[in-house]
């Protein structure tokens, strides 16, 4: 397998490249695998929490998670292809750093490549980072926006984040394309 790197330069202007075609949202949950990308300390308490507040509104048929572990290759790479094939819709993140932001966008356009739609997690402060990766391949994602500061959050702190931002994720997941 050939690997390959891209440097994108968050402060150039973007040049024109054909936009991805995305795929289409479906009009609800129910009944889908909702899956879970996670690669941030703490980011699994947020999901923990996100998962029972989806399953609460939804009869969602199962909930798959995957690690972030890199590289991709042997059985991590042979997980993810499985993650990818498993879902039906997927939440990617936390992209909180500014590795993990444009590892979070590059996960959803692979998803959305293969016919999930996915919306990707990320911080205010890498949000630019995480869209002008998105931006550089022609893939107009979904991006909502958690506090940097997800770790340092307690449990009340968690259970209030993930209540404020539930709505968003689903619609983000479900709303039609424009």
């Amino acid at each position: 397998m050939r690997m390959t790197t891209m440097l994108v330069d968050p402060t150039a202007k973007a040049a024109s490249v054909p936009v991805a075609t995305m795929v289409e949202r479906p009009a609800t949950l129910d009944g889908l695998v909702l899956g879970l990308r996670e690669f941030w300390a703490g980011y699994d308490r947020y999901t923990a929490v996100l998962e029972r507040l989806v399953r609460e509104r939804f009869s969602l048929r199962d909930v798959e998670r995957v690690d972030g572990t890199h590289p991709r290759t042997g059985s991590v790479l042979a997980r993810w292809e499985q993650f990818g094939r498993d879902v039906d819709v997927a939440v990617v993140g936390f992209g909180a750093c500014g590795g993990c932001a444009p590892w979070a966008a590059m996960d959803a356009m692979e998803l959305e490549a293969r016919g999930v739609p996915t919306v990707v997690l990320v911080s205010p402060e890498l949000e630019g980072v995480a869209r002008r990766t998105s931006d550089a391949k022609g893939y107009p994602l979904r991006y909502v926006l958690l506090t940097q500061y997800l770790d340092d959050l307690d449990e009340v702190g968690i259970e209030q984040l993930a209540k404020g931002t539930v709505d968003e994720i689903v619609d983000s997941l479900i709303r039609p394309l424009a």
